[in-house]
């Protein structure tokens, strides 16, 4: 193998594909977590619950719901414990999904500052506010979350498997350009590794169904998926050469999106060969 100062030299075109490093964010009821589960028909998934969250309702009864193993860590310590577990392998996941980012940074600033990460803190008069030093290693915490649980889905890994992650989205008013900018709803100073890590983010939303109007109980809503490179929605896509332009900017309005079909699109790793369809059992009697 070639090597340059004695490191050796990498051909892109030969080496295992990277699995899914998805961030999915959106406004509330935009159908984050719904998007985010249908990982699962790709194989066993963990989805993560974090505190203030309970996205499962969104894809309770679906038909992958069997796929997917669901746990409600109740601190930051026992989501470490998680990522140890997976990082080791030996597991059978092939995807999990934390949910969300911003409930995580709301729990490691409790933990920080030494309040109940899954109770109402009791107000107390004086109690000092987190300080820089508290911000500081919240921003080590939310850092290492994006590197390394996205790192799972090395495919040079023994086992690399599908890494979604979720968060709230917060308006931000672009001072330079006018307007406003929507961007993952944690701290400042952690949204810029946030945003590198994945190799796509994509903004689920809804909007008013044009083919079904006229309804008594008010306008029908569809899911879509805003993809592709998008500074107003923080959208991000690392698109592979061949596919450049042949990628619509929104998804979902003729038919509803899956990761499964997005990853099979893109040439996304760890993506199950399709099944060939079955043969009707039927005579020609």
């Amino acid at each position: 193998m070639a090597s340059f100062a004695g490191v050796n030299i990498v051909d892109v075109n030969e080496e295992a594909a990277d699995y899914g490093r998805w961030l999915i964010i959106g406004p509330q009821g935009g159908g984050k977590s719904s998007l985010a589960s249908t990982i699962a028909t790709m194989g066993k998934t963990l989805f993560i619950d974090l505190p203030g969250e309970k996205g499962t309702q969104s894809f309770k009864n679906a038909p992958y719901a069997k796929n997917i193993d669901v746990v409600r860590p109740e601190s930051v310590t026992a989501l470490d414990d998680i990522f140890w577990s997976l990082d080791k392998g030996g597991h059978s996941y092939k995807a999990v999904i934390l949910d969300s980012l911003t409930a995580l940074q709301k729990m490691t600033m409790r933990y920080l500052t030494g309040f109940s990460e899954t109770a109402v803190r009791e107000i107390k008069q004086g109690t000092a506010p987190a300080d820089q030093r508290t911000w500081g290693q919240a921003l080590d915490i939310m850092t290492d979350t994006a590197v390394f649980w996205y790192g799972l889905a090395d495919g040079n890994r023994p086992e690399p498997m599908h890494v979604v992650m979720t968060a709230q989205v917060k308006m931000v008013e672009d001072e330079i350009n006018g307007g406003v900018r929507r961007s993952p709803d944690v701290q400042r100073g952690a949204q810029s590794i946030i945003r590198a890590t994945p190799n796509y983010i994509i903004y689920a939303d809804v909007e008013e169904d044009l083919d079904n109007t006229g309804r008594d109980d008010g306008p029908s809503l569809k899911h879509i998926v805003r993809f592709g490179t998008d500074p107003e929605y923080g959208t991000k896509a690392r698109i592979p050469y061949n596919l450049r332009g042949k990628v619509p900017s929104v998804l979902g309005r003729d038919h509803p999106v899956t990761l499964e079909k997005l990853s099979r699109f893109l040439g996304v790793g760890g993506v199950p060969e399709r099944k060939p369809a079955a043969k009707s059992d039927k005579s020609d009697n």
